[in-house]
C-alpha cells in the first residue's frame, strides 16, 4: 500500500496520506484544486474531483476509504435525479369507495427498476473488489460470481455484489489477461479493479455488475505489494538470505520433491533426472501446486523433510508455468517462513522468470522445472569434472613427486654410496693398522706369557719336587706305620681277630651275647664259636 484516501468528515474535501516519496507528490500536484494541509500533514483535494483522484491514485495501490466508492458512484449517476421519483411512483392507494388501483407484476416492478437503475448509471464505471465464488462457475459459458469489500481488520466482508461476466466477454477479455506479458488468471481471493455497467435481472430481481473490462495493472500491483510486505516482514526477522546461503552439498543425488504427481511439471523434471543416467534417489511428497490447499500441503511436505533432513542433500519446490495469480498462492508469510528456516537447500522452479513469487526471492530459483532439473544434472557433472580434474592434477603431482623423490634417492644413494667406499677405506687402513697393531703386541705379549710360563714351570717343577719329596716320605711313614698295624701281622704275634656272621669286626665283648654265632680268624685260619657266657671288664 502507497497511501490512503479518506472523505474528510465535512464532506467536502478528500484527505489523501502517503510516506514522502517524490513521484507520487508529483502526481497530487497535478490534481484541480488541491492544497497541502501542513497542519494535519496531508493532502486535500475537493470532493468533487473524487472521479479524477480514484483514476490517477489506484494504479499506484492507494487504499481508499469505504465511503470513497460510493461518492464515486454518486458523481457518475447524478443524471436524471428528477425522473426517479416518477420512473419508481406508483399508482395511489386504494381509497374507500374507489375502483382498486392496478398493480403492478413482479416483472413489471424489477423492468421500472432495473430502467431507473440504468437511468442513474448510464455510463460504466470502474468498481474495486476482492473475487468470490469464481471458481465455482469453471467450465461454464457465463461466469457469475461476487466481488466482495474487505477490511484487513475484520475478516468478513463489508458489503458484497453480484457479478456477471457473459461468455462473449469472457471469451474476448480472458485470453487477452493471459497472454499479458505478465500472465494474469482470475480466481477466488485476489483483488482487482473491473469496468463495469450496473443491471437488474428481472427473472430474480437480482442487482448485479457487467464486467466489461479489468484493469491487469491494479491486480498485478496489489500482488507485487503483498509479495513486498512479506520480503519485508523476512527482512526484518533476518530471514530473507537465511535459505539461499546455504551451500549445495556435493554431490547433491538425495533428492526431495514437493509438487503434484499429475503435474507436467513432475514429468518433465523426473524425466530429465532418469535420462541423465546418474544414480539419482528421487523422493516424491505431493502437495497442491494452487488454490486454497495449497498452503496447508506445502507446509505439511516441507516439515516432512525437515524431521529427515539427514537423509536428503536438496529439497526441490516445482511446478509447471501459470499466471502471476496462480503464483500467487505461494506468496504467504507461513509459507515464506518455513522455506527460509528449512535446514535442506531449497531450489524452487514454480514460473517463469518474468513471474516471480516470494519463494524464488529467498531460495534459489530456477525458470521451470526442467531447469531445476538441469541445475541438480549440472551440478553432478560438475563435480564428476572437478574429481576427474583432481584426480588428474594429484596423478601429476604425485608422479612429478615421485621423480623428485627417485631423483633424490639416487643423489643420496651415490652420497651413501661415496660415504660407505671413504668409511670402509678409513676402517680397512684402520684395521689394517690396527692388525699390525695387534700383531705386533700379540708376539711381544706371547714372548712375555712365554717367559711368564717357562718361569712358571720351572716354579711348579720345583714345587712339585719339594711335594712329592713330602708326600714320599709321609707315604714310606704311613706305609711303616701301616706295616705295623697289619692284622696279619698282629695275628703273627698270636692275636685272634673276632667277627660277626656277617663279617663286621666284633671289638668289644659288650656287642656280643651268649648264644651268637661269630668266628674267630687266627693267623693260619678262622673257627666258628657260639659264644657260651661274656664277662665283660668292669669299667
Amino acid at each position: 500500500m502507497s497511501g490512503t484516501v479518506e472523505l474528510d468528515p465535512d464532506g467536502t474535501s478528500l484527505l489523501i496520506r502517503f510516506p514522502y516519496r517524490e513521484d507520487l507528490v508529483a502526481l497530487v500536484k497535478d490534481l484541480p484544486g488541491r492544497r497541502w494541509d501542513p497542519k494535519g500533514k496531508v493532502w486535500r483535494v475537493p470532493a468533487a474531483q473524487v472521479e479524477r483522484v480514484y483514476a490517477t491514485l489506484s494504479r499506484h495501490l492507494f487504499e481508499f476509504a469505504p465511503e470513497i466508492p460510493s461518492l464515486l458512484a454518486g458523481t457518475l449517476g447524478t443524471t436524471a435525479t428528477a425522473t426517479k421519483a416518477q420512473a419508481l411512483r406508483l399508482p395511489p392507494a386504494d381509497g374507500p369507495g374507489a375502483e382498486p388501483a392496478p398493480a403492478l407484476s413482479i416483472s413489471a416492478l424489477n423492468t421500472r427498476v432495473r430502467d431507473s437503475l440504468r437511468q442513474a448509471f448510464p455510463e460504466t464505471i470502474w468498481v474495486v473488489g476482492e473475487i468470490v465464488d469464481f471458481d465455482k462457475s469453471a467450465g461454464r459459458e457465463h461466469r457469475f460470481f461476487q466481488l466482495a469489500e474487505k477490511s484487513p481488520r475484520q475478516p468478513r466482508a463489508i458489503a458484497a455484489v453480484e457479478v456477471a461476466l457473459f461468455g462473449r466477454t469472457a471469451e474476448r477479455l480472458l485470453p487477452r489477461l493471459a497472454a499479458g506479458d505478465h500472465p494474469l488468471t482470475l480466481r477466488d481471493g485476489i483483488e482487482i479493479r473491473a469496468l463495469v455497467r450496473l443491471d437488474l435481472w428481472v427473472g430474480s430481481g437480482r442487482f448485479q455488475v457487467v464486467i466489461e473490462d479489468i484493469d491487469p495493472t491494479f491486480t498485478l500491483g496489489k500482488l507485487a505489494l503483498t509479495r513486498e510486505q512479506i520480503l519485508g516482514e523476512l527482512r526484518q526477522q533476518g530471514l530473507a538470505e537465511r535459505n539461499r546461503s546455504l551451500g549445495f552439498p556435493i554431490p547433491a543425488l538425495r533428492i526431495g520433491v514437493l509438487t503434484s504427481p499429475e503435474s507436467d511439471g513432475w514429468n518433465d523434471f523426473l524425466r530429465h533426472l532418469q535420462e541423465a543416467r546418474l544414480g539419482f534417489d528421487v523422493t516424491l511428497v505431493p502437495i497442491k501446486v494452487q488454490g486454497a490447499e495449497l498452503k496447508s500441503s506445502l507446509l505439511r511436505g516441507l516439515a516432512w523433510f525437515a524431521d529427515r533432513a539427514p537423509d536428503f542433500d536438496v529439497l526441490c519446490i516445482v511446478r509447471g508455468g501459470g499466471s502471476r495469480t496462480d503464483l500467487a498462492w505461494f506468496d504467504d508469510l507461513d509459507v515464506a517462513r518455513a522455506v527460509a528456516k528449512h535446514p535442506l537447500k531449497i531450489v524452487v522452479g514454480i514460473g517463469h522468470q518474468r513471474d516471480q513469487s516470494v519463494l524464488d526471492a529467498i531460495a534459489h530459483s530456477e525458470k521451470t522445472p526442467t531447469a531445476v532439473a538441469g541445475l541438480l544434472v549440472r551440478g553432478i557433472e560438475a563435480a564428476r569434472e572437478d574429481t576427474h580434474e583432481r584426480a588428474e592434477r594429484l596423478q601429476h603431482a604425485v608422479h612429478r613427486r615421485l621423480q623428485e623423490l627417485q631423483r633424490d634417492l639416487q643423489r643420496h644413494a651415490r652420497g651413501v654410496q661415496r660415504a660407505a667406499e671413504q668409511r670402509l677405506r678409513r676402517e680397512h687402513t684402520l684395521l689394517a693398522r690396527t692388525g699390525h697393531e695387534l700383531q705386533v703386541r700379540t708376539v711381544f705379549r706371547l714372548g712375555a706369557e712365554r717367559a711368564d710360563l717357562r718361569q712358571a714351570a720351572t716354579r711348579v717343577d720345583h714345587a712339585a719336587g719339594r711335594q712329592l719329596d713330602r708326600r714320599r716320605t709321609r707315604l714310606d711313614s704311613a706305609t711303616t706305620r701301616l706295616r705295623l698295624l697289619d692284622p696279619v701281622r698282629v695275628l703273627g704275634r698270636g692275636f685272634t681277630l673276632v667277627r660277626a656272621r656277617d663279617g663286621k669286626v666284633l671289638p668289644s665283648a659288650t656287642r656280643i651275647t651268649a648264644g651268637d654265632d661269630v668266628v674267630v680268624q687266627f693267623r693260619d685260619g678262622r673257627a666258628a664259636v657260639r659264644v657260651a657266657d661274656v664277662q665283660p671288664d668292669s669299667p
